[in-house]
């Protein structure tokens, strides 16, 4: 629709509907800018930020063992995963070792790797953790899932800072004890 003002300029009018909808668009767009503008330019800053936030995973899982409750990994990932607004991401996977002995057989280590990382710097930040059950829980795959998962929510709560209590690290603990000696092949 033309308007024409008394200066005889015509104008494009804009339809009530259509104006709210326009509105609602550039407010869209004013917050994806102000989420970008979060963004820092270094991974240290961006931690920096992040740990400013004081945020801390929920203790959303149960620990019926020990009476405890722990915050699962799915929680951690929902705390951290509040970095992005910073740039901040993550990635995990599985890794080995290979060790080689003189007088034994050789070991392959497995081991969780974390590393934190940054949209716009190189510099990253690694927490790495090596798989240590008995000879026996090694062939066990449940236990086998059950230290990878546990293994990669705390390498994640160290690299960002998160607060945790170690409540259901009795477990573990205990089964460390037991097979201090022993090693895997």
């Amino acid at each position: 629709m033309q308007v024409s003002n008394k200066n005889g300029t015509v104008t494009k009018a804009t339809a009530p509907a259509q104006q709210k909808t326009e509105d609602r668009s550039l407010q869209v767009q004013d917050n994806t800018s102000k989420k970008q503008n979060k963004v820092t330019n270094t991974l240290k800053e961006a931690l920096l930020e992040f740990q400013k936030l004081a945020v801390s995973a929920k203790k959303d899982g149960n620990n019926p063992h020990f009476s405890s409750s722990y915050s699962s990994l799915e929680s951690v990932i929902k705390a951290v995963n509040q970095g992005n607004q910073f740039g901040l991401f993550f990635t995990q996977e599985m890794c080995a070792d290979y060790i080689c002995n003189e007088n034994e057989p050789d070991i392959i280590q497995p081991k969780v790797k974390t590393t934190l990382h940054h949209v716009t710097d190189k510099q990253t930040f690694v927490s790495e953790l090596p798989i240590i059950l008995s000879k026996a829980n090694m062939e066990n795959p449940q236990k086998i899932g059950s230290a990878i998962t546990y293994y990669k929510r705390y390498t994640l709560q160290s690299l960002y800072g998160l607060p945790s209590e170690d409540d259901d690290g009795n477990a573990v603990s205990n089964e460390n004890k037991s097979s201090s000696n022993s090693s895997w092949r």
